[in-house]
């Protein structure tokens, strides 16, 4: 087995504003196995919610909010986290209090 570094999809970081409120669902990259999640808050919780479809068109109808017993991001914390490659798949967040953002890279490796 080899081991690959991370390698992020260049320009493909995406940007969701911490919020109380779950947000709406972010699409990832249909090639994609691994995101890292970057939380810039100072004080925030972010917990991240992927769900994926069958079918392109279901990704942003289905229903899958996000809530406080998902993946938790602690504040100023960076992790990655898997996602299955060749799926449709999204990302939602919802965050302990509206402060700083949480920063989605999509790539592969590991």
């Amino acid at each position: 087995m080899t081991i690959q570094p991370f390698a992020p999809a260049e320009g493909g970081t995406i940007t969701v504003a911490n919020s109380a409120s779950a947000t709406a669902a972010t699409p990832l990259p249909l090639d994609c196995d691994v995101v890292v999640l970057s939380n810039s808050s100072s004080t925030a919780t972010v917990f991240v919610r992927v769900t994926y479809y069958d079918k392109q068109s279901d990704t942003m109808t289905g229903a899958a909010p996000t809530v406080t017993t998902d993946l938790p991001i602690l504040p100023l914390n960076q992790i990655r986290r898997r996602v299955a490659p060749g799926r449709f798949k999204v990302i939602r967040t919802i965050a302990s209090a509206a402060d700083g953002n949480l920063y989605i890279t999509p790539g592969t490796g590991n």
